[in-house]
């Protein structure tokens, strides 16, 4: 670990001294990201923390947040033992900033999810899973059944990234159950663990002591990496392939193999990141919304009344229809903000000594940008902890609103490591919102409101709620 002290002038930012050896890990053992929010409140848009030895600076201010995220001293991942041991720090989302990460990068902003392969898979895998999904819904609200958003978007969104990446239809061999089952019991391990506290990482002489958590790491490492072989190299042997015309994600990769531009490595670790990414944060955004309309009918009326205006209902919305509803899309904006999924995005370090807003930062310092405190400031928003759509409503002239494009609203990151997943994301989330909401209405089991609590993780979650829906025709 690199110390603190340094050769750059400057001072350090300000921030609590914390406890010996500890430092300021004890006070964020619960609702982290909320625990950082008071931190940053006292000590200013940026302070520095120490998470046992390692030097933490918390960035809480958009501006500042840019600029430390567009520099390259700075777009390094900070990487736990755990995740280490997981991706190998060869995968697009933890690769040290370097020419591997730039080309897979590429690969994946330019080709992989280019707007010709992204409908590609929406008309041929991603609508019919999500109309499946409101149909279920529906016939359970048919037989008086509560429907359980969370487990249903969970299941969705798995068999939607199935199709999606490997252009599996439901497939009932046993072999192909037993790799969907471990690969998704990996993920939520994953989405269990990878915020959990591991001391080792922050206390160096810990690391000599025995970690169950650390040998479940391996052990994960090695199912989840056998699955995702099995599964693209079946692809890859697939009767019949045609990769001039791919009709899945890897598919597209498979053609690019062929041509040189990637290689199998970085196949297998794309997939994997797609899948993890995929299948739960954005369930989540659904999820949240979903609560929230539930828990505001007048809202919810309206969305109903623009779908109605706009969509009609001989017709389903489609991607091309989010211009054309506008307060929808509010809607959808809001939440993201309002429950922000990731608070804290993904550490960065810095790989060298730098400086933002007058601060030396550290080499060797982890960097947090705080997007949950960006979210909630009352400097960029009125009353930020209250749902309000209409602040994401475009301006008199048709131009999108200030809320939308100002740089205190960030819920994919910004600078270098920017969410590359952006554009599927958008669309999953969208077509399930929009479906769901035009055929079916949605309210609390006893027309309460249900909390609206975060449970904090690798994504933001409601707790698990249940609903009533009922369809609208």
């Amino acid at each position: 670990m690199t110390s603190v002290a340094s050769s750059m002038p400057g001072k350090l930012p300000p921030g609590p001294r914390g406890l010996p050896v500890f430092g300021s890990l004890l006070e964020l053992r619960q609702d982290t990201h909320l625990a950082i929010d008071r931190l940053a409140r006292r000590y200013g848009d940026i302070c520095l923390m120490r998470f046992g030895s390692v030097p933490t600076v918390i960035i809480s201010e958009p501006e500042l947040l840019q600029e430390a995220f567009g520099k390259t001293e700075l777009a390094d991942r900070w990487v736990s033992e755990i995740m280490d041991i997981l991706s190998g720090q060869q995968d697009l989302v933890l690769a040290p900033y370097g020419e591997h990460w730039r080309r897979m990068q590429r690969f994946a902003n330019r080709e992989l999810l280019s707007a010709r392969n992204l409908n590609t898979v929406r008309e041929r895998h991603i609508e019919s899973v999500v109309n499946n999904l409101v149909e279920r819904m529906a016939d359970l609200g048919d037989a008086g059944q509560l429907v359980s958003p969370p487990a249903m978007t969970a299941q969705s969104n798995s068999t939607l990234m199935f199709r999606a990446l490997f252009g599996r239809e439901e497939d009932s061999s046993e072999e192909f159950l037993q790799m969907r089952d471990a690969l998704l019991g990996y993920i939520h391990w994953l989405f269990a663990n990878a915020t959990a506290t591991n001391l080792a990482d922050y206390i160096p002489w810990l690391r000599f002591l025995p970690n169950n958590g650390v040998k479940e790491a391996v052990r994960q490492a090695e199912v989840s990496s056998g699955v995702i072989t099995a599964l693209v190299d079946a692809a890859r042997n697939r009767h019949g392939l045609d990769l001039s015309a791919p009709a899945c994600l890897v598919e597209v990769m498979l053609a690019q193999e062929e041509t040189g531009e990637i290689s199998d490595t970085m196949t297998r670790r794309l997939c994997m990141d797609l899948m993890i990414a995929g299948t739960d944060t954005s369930a989540q955004t659904v999820n949240w919304l979903l609560l929230i309309l539930a828990n505001r009918p007048e809202i919810q009326a309206r969305v109903h009344a623009e779908l109605d205006a706009v969509v009609g209902r001989d017709a389903l919305p489609t991607v091309d229809d989010r211009m054309r509803l506008p307060y929808t899309f509010a809607c959808l904006a809001e939440s993201m903000r309002y429950r922000t999924i990731g608070p804290l995005g993904l550490p960065h370090k810095a790989s060298e000594d730098t400086e933002i807003g007058g601060y030396r930062i550290p080499a060797g310092a982890q960097v947090l940008g705080n997007v949950y405190s960006i979210h909630h400031d009352p400097r960029y928003w009125d009353s930020p902890h209250e749902f309000i759509p209409e602040r994401f409503l475009p301006q008199a002239d048709g131009s999108p609103s200030a809320a939308f494009t100002g740089i205190a609203y960030t819920p994919f990151g910004t600078g270098h490591r920017r969410c590359p997943g952006r554009r599927f994301a958008e669309t999953t989330v969208w077509l399930h919102v929009t479906r769901i909401l035009h055929r079916l209405r949605l309210e609390t089991p006893d027309g309460g409101v249900l909390p609206e609590d975060e449970v904090f993780g690798l994504a933001i979650s409601p707790r698990p709620y249940s609903l009533r829906v009922g369809r609208r025709w």
